[in-house]
Parts: C-alpha cells; structure tokens; sequence
C-alpha cells in the first residue's frame, strides 16, 4: 500500500479497515450525545480560542530587490508661512509692550510763545500729555491749534523718551470791538476772537448795531483790516478819547469834549483828515457855533449839521 492510499484511508488489511470504521463511528456518535454534564456544557459554549498564527521569518537577498513599506510617522516641518505668523506676532507683542511702557508716556508738555492763551489751554487743544510719543501726530496737533484763531502757527516736536515741545505764535489783538452789546478782539488781519483778560494799547470801538461778519468758520476775516488800521490811526492821533464809534453809514467817528460827533469815514489818511477836522472846529468854536454833526468823511467836501435825528 502506497503512502497516499494510506494517508486518505484507502488500503490496508481488513481488520485495520475495521478498526478504522469503529474510530469514525464512535467519533460520530460522542458528538451526537447531549451533554448533560453542567461541566462539560460550560466548557462547550466557551469561545473557542484563534488558532496561533506561525511566523515565518524570511531572509531576503539583496539581489530580490524587494520593496517593504513600514508605518510611516508624520514629519512635522516649518514652512515659511508658519514662520512668518509667528514672528509677525512676536513683533506686534514687543510693539505693544513698547507703547505701552511707562517709559515713553508723555508728562508734561512744554508751552512757548504764549502769551494771550495759557499754557493748560495750548496743552488741552494740542492733546499731547498722558500719550506714548509714539502715537503723538505733531502735524495733525499742530493742525488743531493753528484752527483756533487766537493762533497763527504753531509747532510740536517730539523729543526721547517722553518730552514734548509746543511753540506757537499768537494773533495779537488790534481793536476790541463792542459789536452790538459783544465784544470781540480783533487781530490787525480781521480775525476775531473772545476776549482773554485784559490786554494794554487795545483801540477800542462801539457800535450800536452788529456789523461784524461772525460765521461758523473761525478763521475767514469778520472786517476789513482796512477799517482796523484807519480806527488804530485815529485813536492815535486823539488820546483823549477812549472809545470810538461806528455808524454803518458815517464809518469811525467819536464824541468831541465841545458836544458834537465827528465822523472821518472808513479809511484813508485819517491824519490829514484830523487836520482839516481841527481846522473846522476852531472854525466853530471861534464863532460859538455848536453844531451836531462835523463830518469830514470826503475831505474834498466836509460839512457839519444841526439836525438833532443824526447820530
């Protein structure tokens, strides 16, 4: 008998043959049994345990030229992106703490050229103290005050650590001015602002009635400077006389000591005026005359009035 006839059952004497059957049957009829043992039925609802796996361990020559993946692990590089995030926000953190450091906030702001305005006014306007210098504008504060029309320039700077500079020059007022019952200063260019104390050598005018152009721009001229310069001669030429008047139809003019009003007009040489005005009112006062009005507004055509309802 062959060794594959054996391996598959075949062959043999007879009384291996039935040996061989008796096995298979007594095999067969054991697993048709019930079991009845409690034991033995534990034992046969138990999972059956995975058959171990062999391992094989295989040398592979060089020549094979065999490609084996592994599990890869994830490499973590830094790209130029991520790199530039991060020192932009390293940047932006030292900028931060660099503005805020007590070391750059502004004290107190140097004040010079004023003289009308105080130094706390310049530094309200200009908003420069309690900043970091970084974050001053010294065009955009210089902008502020040259807004106002007590101010014709002004300049900021910024020096290290913490210290600011303000030099300003002011418009100094020509003529205070009772406009109707208000009374404005007016700088010698016709820009007019309030009054700030008291101020020496002020020629002063009253008239009855506004006539001012007072609008919501502060620094468009509210009179000609013309009119400015004519009444500062005419106070001049009569110390005397403490306030001016004006009449919108009759210009500058003032109450002479002898009762009457003189008028000199808008302008021109207000000094040859006042000599023909002097030569009229010794001319009055020779012949006891007392008139109401002497105008020498037109100095080619002067002319005095008794009518009591001129001003």
């Amino acid at each position: 008998m062959t060794v594959a006839e054996r391996a598959l059952g075949f062959g043999g004497s007879r009384a291996e043959r039935a040996r061989a059957r008796r096995v298979r049957n007594g095999a067969g009829a054991l697993r048709s049994q019930p079991a009845n043992d409690p034991a033995e039925a534990m034992r046969a609802t138990r999972p059956r345990r995975r058959a171990l796996r062999r391992r094989y361990d295989l040398v592979l020559p060089i020549e094979a030229r065999t490609v084996v993946r592994l599990p890869s692990i994830p490499v973590f590089r830094i790209g130029p992106r991520l790199l530039s995030a991060v020192l932009f926000g390293a940047t932006l953190l030292a900028i931060q703490r660099v503005v805020s450091s007590p070391g750059f906030q502004v004290g107190s702001v140097e004040v010079i050229g004023q003289r009308m305005l105080s130094a706390n006014q310049v530094r309200s306007i200009a908003r420069s103290e309690g900043r970091s210098v970084f974050l001053i504008d010294p065009a955009a504060a210089a902008d502020r005050l040259t807004a106002m029309p007590e101010i014709a320039s002004a300049r900021l700077r910024v020096l290290w650590p913490n210290r600011v500079t303000i030099q300003i020059e002011e418009r100094h007022p020509l003529v205070a001015w009772n406009d109707g019952g208000r009374t404005w200063w007016i700088s010698p260019d016709g820009m007019a602002f309030l009054e700030h104390g008291e101020w020496p050598g002020l020629v002063k005018v009253e008239a009855d009635e506004p006539v001012l152009r007072i609008g919501d721009d502060p620094l468009q001229p509210v009179i000609e400077p013309e009119l400015l310069w004519a009444a500062a001669a005419l106070s001049a030429q009569v110390p005397e006389v403490d306030v001016l008047r004006y009449h919108a139809e009759h210009g500058l003019g003032f109450r002479d000591p002898q009762g009457w009003t003189a008028f000199f007009g808008d302008g021109g040489d207000m000094v040859a005026k006042m000599r023909l005005y002097r030569t009229v009112a010794a001319h009055m006062a020779e012949r006891s005359f007392r008139p109401v009005v002497i105008s020498v507004e037109d100095p080619t055509a002067p002319y005095y009035s008794t009518n009591r309802d001129l001003p």
